[in-house]
């Protein structure tokens, strides 16, 4: 599955360069390939990603700076960073409060493919959207995928250290920090403040009514990480049977956790993407 998604990827880009991109978009593309290149394995030797990860930021970082702009870059690199420096940050608290603090901590944890593309995929669909179309919906509901991201990825590694009550999202019953479906008012505050982060950049992106679009951005950022949790909830719960790819190294949990990642920022851009083309229009 993973590879079947890269190579369709790939057709699409080589597909918008040689059949609709102009002589300014080859540019564009080619040199967000270039520093999507050096991204990469930067992030590889800073032990961020895994090695078969390296295709998905290639791709992803391509398509994003080519083909969704400069700030659609710049909001996908601030989670990109925070997200990794805040999960070391996190880490580094549990392992001094166990006492087994070493350099094993700076070794692992790194994102796979299959991380990379759940949290991605929206953002790439939407933004060869904007590319084709130039309809703004396009590229907020791309700003919008990239503030579920990141406000899930900020409400679970900072909620999760000294979280205070935590409690499962459905039932309300109190629960261990960092079980799925479990919200804190830390993790909640920290989701806001994720979309906030990316919110701010679509300001600055050329779009109309740019105060409008932070503010959905914001919401639907904020939307995704809640509709994440109860989607982990849900499954904790049920526990439904799901058919895991061949390729894909992780156990079931972390294979639900990638869907739902997935499901909750594909649902909330795609909702914002509805909301700001009946406004805007």
């Amino acid at each position: 599955m993973y590879r079947l998604v890269n190579y369709v990827l790939i057709f699409a880009v080589i597909y918008l360069f040689v059949l609709e991109g102009s002589e300014s978009d080859h540019v564009r593309i080619l040199t967000g390939l270039l520093l999507a290149l050096l991204a990469s394995y930067i992030s590889f030797f800073g032990n961020w990603i895994t090695l078969d990860a390296i295709k998905a930021v290639v791709i992803y970082g391509t398509i994003i700076f080519g083909l969704g702009g400069f700030w659609l870059a710049v909001a996908s690199v601030l989670f990109f960073v925070t997200s990794n420096l805040l999960s070391r940050r996190s880490r580094l608290s549990r392992e001094q409060k166990r006492g087994n603090l070493s350099r094993r901590i700076y070794r692992v944890n790194r994102r796979d493919g299959y991380q990379i593309l759940a949290n991605g995929f929206w953002t790439i669909v939407f933004a060869i959207g904007w590319f084709l179309t130039s309809e703004p919906s396009f590229l907020l509901a791309s700003f919008v995928s990239v503030a579920v991201a990141c406000a899930d990825t900020w409400s679970t590694e900072i909620g999760t250290v000294k979280p205070g009550k935590t409690v499962n999202i459905i039932s309300l019953i109190p629960v261990r920090p960092g079980s799925d479906g479990g919200v804190s008012l830390k993790g909640t505050v920290s989701a806001a403040a994720g979309s906030l982060l990316i919110s701010v950049t679509i300001l600055f992106s050329g779009l109309p009514s740019p105060l409008l679009l932070l503010f959905l951005v914001l919401f639907f950022g904020f939307f995704g990480a809640v509709l994440d949790s109860y989607l982990g909830a849900l499954i904790s719960e049920k526990k439904p049977a799901l058919k895991i790819p061949g390729d894909f190294s992780g156990n079931y949990s972390a294979f639900a956790n990638s869907l739902v990642n997935w499901s909750s920022a594909g649902v909330s851009s795609i909702l914002a993407l509805i909301l700001t083309k009946l406004i805007l229009s």
